[in-house]
């Protein structure tokens, strides 16, 4: 799996059409193929501050995205941001859940 994580920090009289335009991006996402999530995350404390995630199959269908219309919009909007934005490509190649922290938890007993 890949993660794509974008935070961006928008300006304050623009947040909320940011939020309005990353929205309209993630709807179409879900017919691509590869496709697993893609969320869009406000900071509580400071309302500017978004994160932008998405997460994919295989790197290939990332990089059929990647050159797609949908990041070139994305770009746009990282050009629009306040500050510099942080993007990140994580490559996943484990998970783990509760039962991970069950057998640790076991372990140290």
């Amino acid at each position: 799996m890949v993660q794509v994580i974008l935070r961006i920090v928008t300006h304050p009289d623009s947040a909320k059409e940011m939020i309005h335009t990353l929205r309209s991006l993630m709807l179409p996402l879900q017919a691509a193929a590869g496709f697993i999530a893609c969320r869009l995350y406000v900071d509580t404390e400071c309302p500017e501050e978004l994160c932008y995630v998405e997460e994919w199959q295989t790197s290939g269908q990332l990089d059929q995205q990647i050159r797609s219309s949908h990041y070139t919009r994305l770009l746009a909007l990282m050009e629009e941001a306040a500050e510099p934005p942080s993007l990140r490509l994580n490559w996943v190649t484990d998970s783990k859940g509760l039962e991970y922290l069950e057998t640790v938890r076991r372990v140290d007993r």
